[in-house]
C-alpha cells in the first residue's frame, strides 16, 4: 500500500506534476490509500469488510482495536481531515503542503499497524 502514499508524496514535492492544486490532489490519493488500509486493518483482526463503506469500517475499528484505541482515533482523524481537504469550498483556504504531508505520515503509520 505504500505505492499510493509514495505517489501522494511525489505530488506534494512536485516530482509528479498535476494540473490542479497539488495538496488537494495528494489528499485524494492519500484518502484512497486510507480506504484500503482500513480494510487491511479489519482483515488483520480476522474479519472481512465485505464491501462495507468507510464509515462502517471506522466503526468496526473502534471495536476491533479496543486494545489500542489510538488506531481508531488516528484513522477517524485522518479520514475526516483528508475528506475535508479533498473537497473545495470557496470560503475555505486550500490545505497546505505540510498539513497533507502530516496526514500522509499518519496514514503510513496506520499501514504499519496492519502490517504487524
Amino acid at each position: 500500500m505504500t505505492a499510493p502514499l509514495e505517489q501522494a508524496a511525489a505530488i506534494l514535492d512536485g516530482s509528479w506534476p498535476v494540473h490542479m492544486h497539488p495538496a488537494r490532489a495528494a489528499a485524494w490519493v492519500t484518502r484512497s490509500a486510507l480506504e484500503e488500509i482500513l480494510r487491511d486493518l479489519v482483515r488483520a483482526k480476522g474479519c472481512e469488510s465485505n464491501g462495507a463503506n468507510t464509515r462502517s469500517l471506522l466503526s468496526c475499528l473502534e471495536v476491533l482495536y479496543q486494545d489500542d484505541p489510538q488506531v481508531a482515533g488516528r484513522a477517524q482523524y485522518a479520514w475526516d481531515a483528508l475528506s475535508n481537504a479533498s473537497h473545495h469550498h470557496a470560503y475555505e483556504l486550500a490545505p497546505t503542503v505540510s498539513e497533507i504531508a502530516d496526514l500522509i505520515e499518519t496514514v503510513r503509520a496506520l499501514h504499519g499497524v496492519g502490517a504487524r
